[in-house]
């Protein structure tokens, strides 16, 4: 007989030939007494303990991953993109029984998903693109060896669908809250850094959250996305002040200490100098870039033509431990960069510096010049200088020229200035509505949805679940 795997042949024995054919009756007895002692001897043994490859009673969970086995699920819940098919994979420790497992995948399965078995202890699950889904394998447990597992085991995992939409502030403020332009996007979004020049790539943040998150640039009206060359790919790992489309239709990134341009479709990258621990802001034209090194407290000019880094002399102090010096042009020639006068101490303080030669053409303290905005408005904050402020003291406002506020704006959020300064905008806290502020008035108007970012033709990017 055959059982798992063992093979147990019962043969007759020959018995031995002792040369004389006599006595056939005590043979037979004989015969008799030996069968009836092996039945006995059979049915007294222990049963054998069972082979590695006979299921366990309940199946043990190593590993439940997606896509790769190097991603593997550690939370219950997970975020993933949707727009594609996906596999997810699932390692025991033993080999489990096959129905049972695949009755509770399919169970939360989209319709369409194939199941597979590459190994006896692997299990893979292709799912086509779409919606949410759920991974039941509450019959197992996870496996004693486990780091990554706690029971139960039932995971969802969320595939968003967001609604892009553009808004321009005139209309906004005028009263109609019907956006200019929608898209739909099957990807989980976590934020649009930048609109190209022609209104529909964009540079999305992306990806299998908690493990793995990446840059993107999307084509909103074909829905098809690409990958950036592997410097734009590690800024996603790793941090980035700035990523934007230049004038001429290239791709500008500034990480942490490293500038990187390459050609429209993020390829091809230079490696440009930067600063240590460095913010960034692209000047009017975008011919510049001017960075604050939070590490060093120093600044300088990046000429995007040459290639060349002109440090600006003096230092720049942090006012807390978050930074907090703000960045802003007023054109080509002139900068404004407002810290404060000691590092995480001292006044809040606001200079406008010649871009050429680094030379102080202007001096005032008591606060901070965070953007010009159109008709010389000018949004200013200030600060609480602190060493260990988590959430410092900030106070916000519109002023005019002479200094007379205008209006007060809401703090612990954050700003985004229209690009011809026409407009402030900023998301609430829970990300469910977004306000345009008119500069001149400081009028205010909400529309729904998370803000983003700013197209180059002046409308305000937003972004909402469906």
């Amino acid at each position: 007989m055959r059982r798992a795997g063992l093979r147990v042949a019962l043969e007759p024995r020959r018995p031995e030939n002792s040369g004389s054919v006599g006595r056939p009756a005590r043979r037979a007895v004989l015969a008799l007494t030996l069968i009836g002692l092996l039945f006995a001897a059979c049915e007294a043994a222990p049963l054998p303990s069972p082979s590695p490859t006979v299921p366990l009673a309940r199946a043990q969970v190593e590993r439940v991953w997606i896509d790769d086995p190097n991603f593997f699920v550690q939370l219950n819940e997970m975020v993933i993109d949707g727009d594609r098919e996906i596999v997810v994979g699932v390692d025991f420790s033993q080999i489990p029984r096959h129905d049972e497992i695949e009755a509770g995948l399919r169970a939360g399965a989209p319709g369409g998903s194939v199941i597979e078995w590459p190994t006896d202890r692997r299990v893979t699950m292709r799912v086509p693109a779409g919606g949410p889904f759920d991974i039941d394998l509450s019959s197992a447990e996870p496996a004693p060896q486990s780091q990554t597992l706690r029971g139960p085991l039932r995971f969802h995992i969320d595939r968003p669908t967001f609604e892009v939409a553009l808004y321009r502030p005139k209309d906004v403020l005028a009263g109609s809250l019907a956006p200019g332009r929608t898209w739909t996007v099957h990807l989980a979004l976590q934020h649009i850094l930048s609109f190209a020049a022609d209104g529909h790539r964009v540079l999305v943040y992306h990806g299998l959250r908690p493990r793995r998150t990446d840059f993107s640039i999307l084509d909103l009206d074909s829905g098809q996305k690409s990958t950036l060359a592997e410097p734009f790919m590690q800024m996603a790992k790793n941090g980035t002040s700035l990523m934007d489309w230049l004038p001429d239709g290239r791709l500008l990134g500034v990480a942490h200490a490293t500038s990187v341009v390459g050609d429209t479709d993020g390829q091809h990258p230079v490696e440009l100098p930067g600063l240590v621990g460095q913010g960034a802001l692209l000047s009017p034209s975008g011919h510049l870039v001017a960075l604050w090194s939070y590490a060093e407290g120093t600044a300088a000019i990046l000429d995007l033509a040459t290639g060349s880094l002109r440090l600006l002399p003096g230092s720049f102090p942090r006012c807390t431990v978050g930074g907090i010096v703000a960045l802003s042009w007023i054109d080509d020639d002139q900068l404004v960069i407002s810290d404060c006068t000691a590092d995480l101490g001292g006044t809040p303080r606001t200079r406008v510096l010649s871009a050429r030669t680094g030379a102080t053409l202007e001096t005032r303290l008591g606060d901070q010049l965070v953007a010009i905005l159109a008709g010389g408005v000018e949004f200013r904050t200030r600060v609480e200088p602190a060493q260990t402020m988590s959430s410092p003291q900030v106070a916000a406002w519109l002023a005019d020229r002479t200094g007379k506020v205008l209006a007060t704006l809401a703090t612990g959020v954050r700003y985004l200035p229209a690009p011809d300064g026409s407009a402030l905008a900023y998301a609430n806290v829970d990300g469910q509505h977004s306000v345009i502020i008119d500069p001149a008035t400081g009028r205010q108007r909400e529309v729904a949805g998370e803000a983003m970012t700013w197209t180059k033709q002046g409308e305000l990017a937003v972004i909402r679940r469906r």
